[in-house]
């Protein structure tokens, strides 16, 4: 009886109890837990930045001694040399420029060159008034092709001509007057050497037509706006409107209408113009500018005071000296440290404004045939015994490469010495970018 009972209750419970499916039995995994495998992407980035330092680090050991080196990818510095040593950055200098004018200026401020005249009923103008508004791109369209470096965002002064011809202007009795009175009359900064003066940059003024050179002539005459006159006067004789007079310096009396205009590209385009040719004259145009629009002055000493307010107040001034706009000067100061830190803080809209290597600009003839050629941006710079290069190597599907390399020596402004370490900081950039995705590192 007692046995009986029990299997009765035994019996019962076994009726209420669920079997376990077969098919919810765990199987054995077939990669093991605590494998990368099973994140790939954490993989992905350890395999690539591993393989960046190490690139990057064979790179350092070519670095001479004298000037500074910065690399920098996802968070990693694996070079720094000296990277708080003020250096003379040459040309690179024009990043500065270009970071401060984008912030002061706008990105979409353009410039105005305008002609004003009384133009009587049958054409005729006793006086034509050129008033500068600080364009330093105005060009002839055939002056581009005498260029280095041709002009790529010019303003044409061929369209100013044709605006003058729609207004009816058929003739001018006087002279056209050069008003250029919008910065001061200091052609050069007093640093540079006078072997730069009419070649490297200058004579700047608020009023500056081919560079200063007038079409025909072997040298920049010594009065920019004078020649921006004289050029206008051959176009507009060349049309068949005859200036009597000679082109003369003035100012513009008040109430004297304008007759036509013309209007640059946005400053994204003057930038673009300055980096990518390292176009002097625009960055010493630019620096000007900035002096005026923040302290009323369009002079240099302003635009310094200017551009030293806006990166100290950015936090990046540590080791800068300005003097100047364009980087001529010997006495310019900065750090690798600073101009990644503006290439970063820039990382938006700058990797469109610089040279791309072995295609455009001051890169045009450099890393021809490299794994870098056509993805490369940059800002080269070169002074005697000074040579620098700062920019991006962009990315696929990632962040890019910022470097800054200045390298302050005898002899290194040479090809044969510093192509040899461009080359090689090519191929630790590229390292970058050679490494396996995470989608081929998946189970």
């Amino acid at each position: 009886m007692v046995f009986g009972g029990g299997y009765l209750v035994t019996d019962a419970l076994a009726g209420r109890v669920v079997p376990i499916l077969e098919a919810a039995m765990p199987a054995s995994p077939a990669v093991p837990v605590l494998s990368a495998r099973r994140t790939p992407t954490v993989l992905s980035t350890l395999t690539r930045t591993g393989r960046f330092s190490r690139a990057a680090a064979r790179f350092a050991e070519r670095v001479p001694s004298g000037g500074c080196a910065v690399v920098e990818w996802k968070g990693l510095e694996p070079v720094a040399l000296t990277p708080d040593a003020a250096t003379t950055p040459a040309s690179t200098n024009k990043i500065v420029t270009a970071a401060a004018a984008l912030d002061v200026l706008g990105a979409d401020r353009t410039f105005e060159t305008a002609v004003h005249g009384d133009v009587d009923a049958s054409g005729s103008a006793s006086t034509l008034y050129l008033v500068g508004g600080g364009d330093p791109l105005l060009v002839r369209s055939g002056y581009p092709s005498s260029e280095k470096y041709p002009t790529i965002n010019g303003t044409s002064m061929e369209d100013l001509v044709a605006a003058l011809a729609a207004a009816g202007l058929r003739s001018v009795r006087g002279s056209i007057v050069a008003v250029d009175d919008r910065y001061d009359s200091e052609r050069y900064v007093s640093s540079w050497p006078a072997t730069f003066h009419k070649v490297e940059a200058g004579p700047i003024g608020a009023l500056l037509v081919n560079d200063g050179l007038v079409t025909g002539e072997a040298s920049r005459r010594d009065d920019p706006g004078v020649a921006a006159a004289a050029e206008l006067e051959r176009m507009l004789e060349a049309r068949g409107i005859p200036v009597t007079g000679a082109p003369v310096r003035g100012a513009l009396p008040g109430g004297v209408p304008a007759v036509a205009s013309v209007r640059s590209a946005p400053l994204t385009a003057i930038v673009q113009e300055m980096l990518v040719n390292s176009d002097n004259n625009t960055a010493e145009m630019l620096l000007k500018e900035m002096g005026r629009e923040r302290k009323g002055q369009g002079t240099t000493a302003a635009g310094v005071a200017v551009v030293r307010e806006v990166i100290d107040g950015w936090g990046l001034a540590d080791g800068l000296v300005v003097v100047d706009g364009s980087g001529l000067s010997s006495a310019n100061k900065s750090t690798c440290r600073t101009l990644v830190g503006l290439l970063q803080r820039l990382e938006e809209v700058l990797p469109g404004l610089l040279a791309v290597a072995g295609r455009t600009g001051t890169l045009r003839d450099f890393f021809d045939g490299e794994p870098v050629e056509g993805r490369l941006v940059g800002k080269t710079g070169t002074l005697t015994g000074v040579k620098a290069l700062a920019g991006y190597l962009p990315v696929e599907g990632d962040e890019p490469v910022v470097f800054a390399l200045l390298m302050s020596r005898t002899g290194i402004s040479q090809p044969s010495a510093f192509t040899p370490i461009w080359n090689a900081l090519g191929d630790a950039l590229n390292s970058a970018s050679s490494a396996p995705a995470p989608e081929q590192l998946a189970p």
